[in-house]
């Protein structure tokens, strides 16, 4: 499994993000590529515990076997709910939006590779490690959402 915190794989999703245009048009789902673009800026605020999101208590998801395979065997899924906290609200341009994530992920990679870091709403405490992968995966997704 990638994670951000590999520059490798960091380098690759910058690459897929730069290809996007103001046009790309979405595979799936209901957000155009402003809106998926400040989605995953609010997700990573969130990653780097800048943007609090209310748990959603289900301790199932937070322990080992569940919570391993979610983050680092099955795929994301298409139409997966996700936090309130990180629905788009009135985005950015384009440029703009994409040159957010982009620093973002600069910020992210240059921060705290152990310990503990923010809690995720589903998976409750994750390490930096995890948020490395989580948010390879959850980036990922949305370009392959649209064909990035």
């Amino acid at each position: 499994m990638g994670s951000i915190l590999n520059e490798r794989d960091r380098t690759a999703i910058v690459k897929r993000m730069q290809s996007l245009t103001v046009s790309s048009a979405a595979r799936w789902g209901r957000m155009n590529v402003v809106e998926m673009l400040q989605h995953l800026r609010l997700a990573g605020q969130m990653a780097l515990g800048e943007l609090p999101v209310a748990s959603k208590s289900k301790r199932v998801f937070q322990v080992f076997p569940l919570k391993h395979f979610i983050l680092y065997v099955a795929p994301f899924p298409k139409g997966a709910p996700t936090a309130t906290e990180l629905y788009p609200k009135a985005a950015e341009s384009f440029e703009e939006e994409r040159a957010l994530i982009l620093d973002q992920l600069d910020r992210i990679a240059t921060g705290p590779r152990e310990g503990t870091g923010p809690s995720h709403p589903l998976f409750g405490p994750l390490t930096w490690r995890e948020w490395g992968v989580a948010t390879y995966k959850h980036i990922d997704h949305h370009l392959k959402q649209f064909g990035a």
